[in-house]
C-alpha cells in the first residue's frame, strides 16, 4: 500500500528548500558586505550622463537642512583609475555630502575633452539633484589627485556652461563651483612649459600627450598646431579669470628642477607655482603647500579650506 503524503510535509519541504537558497544568497551576499570601518553610498552608480563611465556614488550627510557636497574626482592620468566605492566613517562627520564619479578614460578609448566635459556635466547633475539629495548648490567643491586635480581645477575656473534653453533639464543648470582643494594637480598641458619649467622626463608620464591623440610628447610638439587648441583647453591657466573662486593646492613630492623623473615631474609644486603666480597677478586666492616642511605654509590649512567653504557658518 503507497504511503500518502501530507500536506504539512510538503509545506516544510518547501519552507526548507525556500530557507537554504535565501541562506546561500546570504552568505554569498555577505561577502559584499561593508566592514565596519566603511560606509557604502546611499546612492551608488546613478548615471549623471550618457557615456557608460558617466556614474556618480553619493553619500549623503544626515541633516534637516541642504548642506554642501565635495566632489571627488578621482587621478591616473585620465588613463585609468576609478572612483570611491566605500568612504569611512569619519569622513561622513564631516558635516557635508561626498560624491565620487567615474568618467571616460584613455585606456578604454576615449580622448580629451570627454573627461573635461564629465567633470562639467557632474557639476550640472549635483545641482539637477540638489532638492532631492539636500544639496547647497553654492556650496559644490571640487577635488582630486593629480589627474582628478587637474580636472577639478578646470571646472573651477571654466566659464559657465549652463543652456537655460536646452531640452536637457541638466544642460540647463550652472557648471560653476564654489572652489578646489587639489593635490599633485597640473596647471599646464602645454608640452612647451612643461619640457621648459619643470623638465623633459617628465614624458615619461603619458598624461601631458596621449589624451589628446598624441603618441610621444615629440609628436605633439612637432605638431603643435594640430593639438594646440584642445591641450590648451584642457589646461586650467587657460581659463582663469579674475571672477575664479579659491584654489588650494598640494604637491606631496620635492621641488626639484629639471626633474629626474616622470613620477616627480607630473606631480611637480612647479605647477602650482605657475598657477600661484598667475593668480596673484589678477587677485585670485590661491594657497601652495609644499611637501618639504622647511617651505612657506599657507596660510589657511587643507581642512580649513574645506569648512570655509562647504559649510554654512552661523
Amino acid at each position: 500500500m503507497k504511503r500518502r503524503v501530507s500536506p504539512l510535509a510538503i509545506l516544510g519541504a518547501f519552507i526548507l528548500v525556500v530557507l537554504s537558497h535565501s541562506l546561500q544568497v546570504y552568505s554569498q551576499d555577505s561577502g559584499n558586505s561593508p566592514k565596519a570601518n566603511e560606509v557604502l553610498p546611499n546612492f551608488k552608480d546613478v548615471n549623471y550622463g550618457s557615456h557608460p563611465k558617466e556614474l556618480i556614488n553619493f553619500w549623503q550627510f544626515d541633516s534637516d537642512q541642504p548642506v554642501g557636497v565635495l566632489l571627488q574626482i578621482h587621478g591616473g592620468g585620465w588613463m585609468g583609475g576609478k572612483k570611491d566605492e566605500v568612504l569611512r566613517p569619519y569622513q561622513m562627520k564631516a558635516g557635508y555630502h561626498i560624491a565620487s564619479i567615474s568618467y571616460p578614460l584613455v585606456n578604454e578609448g576615449a580622448r580629451q575633452p570627454a573627461m573635461l566635459n564629465s567633470a562639467l556635466r557632474a557639476v550640472q547633475f549635483l545641482r539637477f539633484k540638489a532638492k532631492e539629495w539636500k544639496i547647497d548648490p553654492d556650496r559644490i567643491v571640487a577635488t582630486g589627485g593629480s589627474a582628478g586635480g587637474c580636472s577639478s581645477l578646470l571646472i573651477a575656473l571654466h566659464d559657465d556652461i549652463a543652456d537655460p534653453q536646452s531640452a536637457d533639464p541638466v544642460e540647463r543648470f550652472s557648471s560653476r563651483i564654489a572652489g578646489a582643494q587639489v593635490a599633485g594637480a597640473q596647471t599646464t598641458m602645454n608640452p612647451f612649459v612643461i619640457k621648459a619649467m619643470i623638465g623633459e622626463k617628465t614624458f615619461g608620464n603619458p598624461m601631458p600627450y596621449q589624451p589628446f591623440g598624441a603618441e610621444t610628447a615629440e609628436e605633439m610638439m612637432n605638431n603643435w598646431g594640430k593639438y594646440k587648441e584642445l591641450a590648451l583647453l584642457c589646461s586650467p591657466i587657460t581659463h582663469l579669470s579674475k571672477d575664479d573662486p579659491p584654489l588650494h593646492l598640494f604637491y606631496n613630492v620635492n621641488r626639484e628642477f629639471p626633474t629626474t623623473r616622470s613620477s616627480n615631474g607630473i606631480h611637480s609644486p612647479i605647477f602650482g607655482e605657475i598657477m600661484l603666480k598667475a593668480c596673484r597677478k589678477i587677485g585670485v586666492e590661491c594657497h601652495l603647500q609644499y611637501w618639504e616642511k622647511d617651505r612657506a605654509k599657507p596660510k589657511v590649512s587643507r581642512q580649513d579650506f574645506l569648512k570655509i567653504l562647504l559649510i554654512r557658518q552661523g
